[in-house]
């Protein structure tokens, strides 16, 4: 699902409130697979989130952006929740993945897990996707 990024704004430098501290660290470059939950499939937890999307504190647009997304940027998703519903770039959900981000260029670090990335700008099949978790 492509969509537009909301609200840009660039890197918060301290994280103290809602989502864990970046790690320096990069993950590796295959994906790994996750265990599903209800269905009992496998499911892939590494999505590609769209250039420019923020990665917030909360599933809503007023919590706390920790960075925006670069190029190659990935969220390992962890699960799913309800949160604010966002219409932007054609695509409308309340659906929001938590995990942790792969920031991509330039940026090239990590943030999470705990931080959160709106549905719209997850390249999943629906939202929410099937075999993740609800949180």
């Amino acid at each position: 699902m492509a969509a537009t990024a909301i609200l840009m704004t660039g890197i918060a430098a301290g994280v103290a409130q809602a989502a864990p501290a970046p790690s320096a660290s990069a993950p590796s470059a295959s994906a790994s697979p996750a265990s599903a939950s209800s269905a009992s499939m496998k499911v892939e937890d590494r999505y590609t989130i769209d250039l420019h999307s923020n990665v917030r504190g909360a599933p809503k647009l007023k919590s706390r952006v920790y960075g925006t997304a670069g190029r190659g940027a990935y969220i390992d998703i962890d699960c799913w929740t309800r949160g604010q519903d966002v219409s932007s770039g054609g695509q409308h959900t309340n659906v929001w993945y938590q995990g942790g981000v792969w920031m991509g260029k330039p940026m090239k670090r990590h943030l999470g897990p705990g931080v959160w990335v709106w549905g719209g700008n997850v390249d999943t099949k629906g939202d929410p996707q099937k075999g993740i978790p609800h949180c």
